[in-house]
């Protein structure tokens, strides 16, 4: 080798270690890929990774087995973390954390040791404005210590909607330039048309009737479901509505009073329990009407999969849905029963509002592709990266 060569060898030797030394270190917290909602965020934000390997290095925390189901991007090293959600440990997070130079955590429980690395995305203040949902004196100063650690110490914050944004800065005093607004998209892949004949049989085989309306969430105070059941019962004792209510989204018991309700009704109301995830399209798609009377919602998915799989929505007009939904839906007061029920049997009478509705429906979903959602979001990293 000629001293020229030796000095080229040399010089791209060197070229590479600065490469090295220069690569920025990028944390992720996966553990919860299997949740709904925040999952199906994580699934995806990983599977359309798109900052270059060389700019960052990846390194993925979770469960091996269960993040190895997914499609994961090449270059992205696996750290085993198996610390459960909203424990105490999580405050101190995984050792491997002090080596990275930013850290993403995908809901509010964040490794409070390492918050200055943390880019912190929240979904809503559920738990804050619904005290049930976090009903014992510790979780609720759990809450308040977490959110209230980001607001000063996080790196950067992202909301999954405007309205998200807004209720951080109007109810914790957040700093609106410190927080980006990424959206969530719709999982293009499960919820696509299905043929007729799918639809039939999936009927069929969940003894499900041919007309329907349909609604998702029960079990959770802000779903508001016991104004929509007194509603809909008036409805059906006045002759004024004849389609039964098929409830899915079933993730815990189903409370006592819609069992009784059930059994004395068995041709009015049908539960969907334990509804695989790639079967949910399909009761979307035979559903006549969606109905959503949530009194609160960060970003609300349901609303999004209904209009993508062509089905007419009928929404609360509380929250973020106005903002998600826009002109595509009709929307009625989640606390009058007139405005819900002038507004469900106007819908059911007016078969052209019904197509115009669900025209602009499946234009308002197409908005919210992953891969258009989270543009934002990836230059928002390339940004972060040069301030690290």
């Amino acid at each position: 080798m000629s001293s020229q060569e030796k000095i080229h060898f040399l010089f791209l030797i060197r070229k590479d270690i600065i490469n090295i030394q220069m690569q920025k270190k990028i944390g992720y917290d996966a553990r919860m890929i299997e949740n709904s909602g925040i999952g199906i965020r994580i699934q995806h934000i990983l599977k359309f990774w798109s900052l270059n390997p060389k700019e960052a290095k990846l390194y993925v925390f979770g469960d091996p087995s269960r993040l190895k189901k997914y499609a994961l991007p090449k270059h992205a090293e696996i750290i085993p973390y198996l610390t459960k959600i909203y424990s105490h440990q999580e405050f101190f997070g995984h050792p491997k954390m002090a080596e990275m130079d930013v850290l993403d955590i995908p809901h509010f429980n964040v490794p409070l040791r390492y918050l200055r690395k943390c880019n912190v995305t929240i979904h809503d203040l559920i738990p804050y404005h619904f005290k049930e949902t976090h009903a014992s004196l510790s979780k609720r100063i759990y809450l308040q210590i977490v959110l209230r650690s980001i607001k000063w110490f996080a790196k950067s914050i992202i909301a999954v909607s405007k309205y998200t944004k807004d209720d951080l800065i109007k109810s914790f005093g957040y700093r609106s330039e410190k927080i980006s607004v990424v959206y969530n998209g719709i999982d293009l892949n499960n919820f696509a048309k299905r043929p007729q004949t799918k639809v039939n049989t999936f009927l069929k085989e969940y003894h499900l009737p041919n007309q329907f309306l349909f609604t998702v969430g029960i079990g959770k105070s802000h779903k508001n479901f016991p104004f929509l059941l007194s509603n809909l019962e008036e409805l059906w004792k006045q002759g004024s509505l004849k389609l039964p209510l098929v409830i899915g989204g079933i993730s815990k018991e189903i409370p006592n009073e819609l069992l009784d309700f059930q059994k004395q009704n068995p041709k009015r109301i049908f539960f969907l329990e334990h509804l695989p995830y790639d079967l949910l399209p399909l009761a979307y798609q035979a559903a006549n009407l969606f109905v959503y009377p949530s009194l609160f919602e960060g970003f609300g998915f349901p609303v999004l999969e209904a209009q993508t799989m062509g089905t007419v929505v009928l929404s609360s007009e509380s929250s973020v849905l106005p903002e998600v939904l826009m002109d595509s839906a009709i929307f009625f007061n989640p606390k009058n029963n007139q405005s819900f029920q002038t507004k469900l049997l106007s819908l059911l009478s007016n078969q052209k509002l019904q197509k115009e509705i669900q025209k602009k429906g499946l234009l308002n979903a197409n908005r919210f592709q992953w891969k258009d959602v989270l543009k934002p979001y990836y230059q928002m990293y390339h940004s972060i990266l040069k301030e690290s």
